[in-house]
């Protein structure tokens, strides 16, 4: 059809009042994801690293680790569909931040199927074609968050050190950490709902060696092993609670509403794909004792994040701040895990715990800066306040007076969260040290590098 009848037409079903785009017999799916990314550019979401030149394909960084196994046509086309699920994922979240008329064409039916169609057409067209999936492959490799221009302007070589000696510092307080007392001082929070009794758990594997669990199965891990929490209290700003956005579009945080949120991944251990149970909590924000802090500002938070065996039980805790901040280990009494640590990479602080794997952790967190100070099984013995468990994906479709919004931009980071350590630390090559930042860009070493997310981090510290 030629684009000026396309274009008649369009016109026709607008003043008609059908406002769903229909799409022409000639439109191209190179056109259609050619066209998609201008449209939502400014809302481009920054969990996924899109393939360049593959177009309907997104990657993270386990499936960027996954695709040089995938060597056969099954599991290359069962690699490449969770790729395809990925841009689809992410196509629908920017393209709901979009203004109404954009929006309503883009996500109507016939488009969306349309796309959809694309998506499978790029499968199976590499799953057929084993140099093109090669080529695939290498372009799934996400790109890490480190700037090397900061690193050589910065003349980082000669800041390691300076670096290595703040690392050190902090981790030596920390590893003389006391058990706090309870008291009336700590704020409590626990699950809304018991923890659920464990089922039977048959975590099978998938074509490309994932362990997998069904929906009920998952969510009762994730009741299993939320965190309970002890907060100290000095300010309202240590009372977990939801980030949203006003009537009038500008940010705010609902403390009445305290919420978890959770996501799940993977990560390797020996050469075995263990499943990963991540939880995620915000505070308001940092308070700053004077306009000169380094660290305070607008949001904190803590992730928390428990590597599963076979069973379910836990083998491994480790925590960051949203900053990707103060990387910290856990051991389980029973885990068989053992920390090793190398000169060449950023060492972490690794504490033995005096409970086994099969138990929910309590957290202890400082007022003010919210650092997690210490982890135990310990209940409150003074009342709690219940906390919701809800999807880390609700941060990146929040409700908008315009439609939706993620609380993240194009770059990954919150807006408004930044701090004057980034002033500072710059020359680590770590974007906006210090900024609260999404699931899949938290670069945690000041040292070398390394990605939160990265499904070979563990084994570079434990064996």
């Amino acid at each position: 059809m030629p684009r000026t009848l396309a274009s008649v037409s369009l016109l026709a079903g607008l003043l008609t009042g059908c406002a769903q785009w229909q799409p022409a017999p000639t439109e191209t799916c190179a056109t259609l994801f050619r066209q998609l990314p201008v449209a939502t550019q400014a809302y481009q979401d920054a969990q996924y690293h899109r393939l360049p030149g593959f177009v309907g394909l997104r990657s993270d960084r386990v499936l960027a680790a996954l695709g040089p196994s995938a060597d056969n046509p099954a599991q290359r086309r069962l690699w490449l569909q969770r790729l395809a699920a990925r841009d689809a994922e992410a196509s629908r979240i920017e393209i709901a931040q979009l203004a109404s008329t954009q929006r309503r064409d883009w996500s109507s039916p016939a488009r969306q199927d349309r796309l959809d169609a694309c998506r499978a057409e790029q499968v199976e067209r590499l799953s057929a074609d084993p140099r093109a999936f090669a080529r695939a492959v290498e372009a799934a490799q996400v790109p890490d968050n480190y700037r090397d221009w900061a690193r050589i302007l910065g003349l980082y070589p000669l800041f390691k050190p300076i670096f290595r000696q703040g690392i050190a510092a902090w981790q030596q307080a920390a590893a003389q950490a006391t058990a706090p007392e309870d008291g009336a001082h700590w704020l409590s929070y626990q699950p809304i709902a018991p923890a659920a009794q464990p089922l039977p758990l048959m975590m099978h594997e998938n074509g490309l060696g994932l362990p997998q669990a069904d929906a009920q199965q998952l969510d009762a891990l994730f009741a299993r092993h939320a965190p309970w929490l002890k907060i100290a209290q000095a300010s309202r700003s240590d009372r977990i609670g939801s980030p949203r956005y006003h009537p009038d579009g500008s940010r705010a945080f609902n403390p009445l509403q305290a919420r978890l949120y959770q996501h799940s991944s993977w990560t390797q251990l020996k050469g075995r794909w263990h499943l990963q149970l991540i939880y995620q909590f915000w505070f308001s924000q940092r308070p700053k004792p004077n306009a000169l802090d380094l660290y305070g500002g607008e949001l904190d938070g803590l992730l928390w994040r428990v590597t599963l065996d076979r069973q379910g039980k836990a083998l491994l805790y480790d925590s960051i701040h949203p900053c990707g901040c103060w990387h910290s280990f856990y051991l389980p009494a029973d885990s068989p895990l053992r920390l090793r640590q190398h000169a060449d990479q950023e060492a972490r602080l690794s504490q033995r715990l005096d409970f086994n794997g099969d138990t929910a952790a309590t957290l202890w967190l400082s007022a003010g800066e919210h650092r997690l100070h210490w982890v135990d099984a310990r209940r409150s013995r003074y009342p709690t306040l219940l906390y919701q468990r809800s999807p880390l994906d609700q941060m990146r479709q929040l409700p908008h007076p315009q439609g939706q919004r993620s609380l993240y931009g194009k770059d990954g980071l919150v807006a408004g969260s930044e701090r004057l350590e980034r002033w500072l630390l710059w020359p680590s090559g770590v974007v906006s040290p210090g900024a609260m930042r999404q699931w899949g860009t938290h670069a945690t070493a000041f040292i070398g590098r390394a990605h939160f997310d990265d499904p070979h981090l563990l084994e570079r510290y434990f064996q």
